[in-house]
């Protein structure tokens, strides 16, 4: 009888942890994207190539605020987000406040939402607060060959 419950209860835990990990794929892929950074911290980015990408299959974030290509991992877990420290190669340049600005931003992300109103669709960032610490738009298909291609 022993072994029988101690059976159940471990296709029990089982069976949550699967539906857990199912709610975390469904979660992340909505994330997943091409982003145009509109604001930050409720300003504008002063750069319009400003971009942000997410990889649901290798849970990667890919960042771009003007100046140096970064990246990082990231965690989601319904709506809740967890980003990796930013890192790549740092380059000296005319806007490299706007770029630590961005990445700064970063640091403070808790929780994502989406958007879907007459304005398209639109990620929202937020902080342990619920503030808005930066707002996305979804770039479409012919869009995201911009994404390649913004200069180094």
């Amino acid at each position: 009888m022993k072994i029988l419950t101690l059976s159940f209860m471990c296709m029990l835990t089982i069976s949550s942890l699967q539906g857990c990990a199912f709610a975390d794929k469904l979660n992340t892929k909505h994330l997943s994207g091409n982003w145009q950074i509109r604001t930050l911290n409720n300003e504008p980015t002063p750069d319009t190539h400003s971009r942000i990408r997410f990889d649901h299959r290798t849970h990667q974030y890919y960042a771009y605020f003007g100046c140096n290509h970064i990246h990082g991992s990231y965690r989601d877990f319904k709506h809740r987000l967890r980003l990796s420290q930013p890192f790549g190669i740092t380059k000296l340049c005319q806007n490299i406040e706007d770029e630590r600005t961005g990445t700064g931003t970063l640091t403070f992300v808790r929780r994502w939402r989406i958007i879907n109103d007459s304005a398209g669709v639109r990620l929202h960032l937020l902080d342990k607060d619920n503030y808005v610490r930066l707002e996305a738009r979804l770039l479409k298909e012919d869009d995201d060959q911009a994404v390649e291609k913004v200069p180094e």
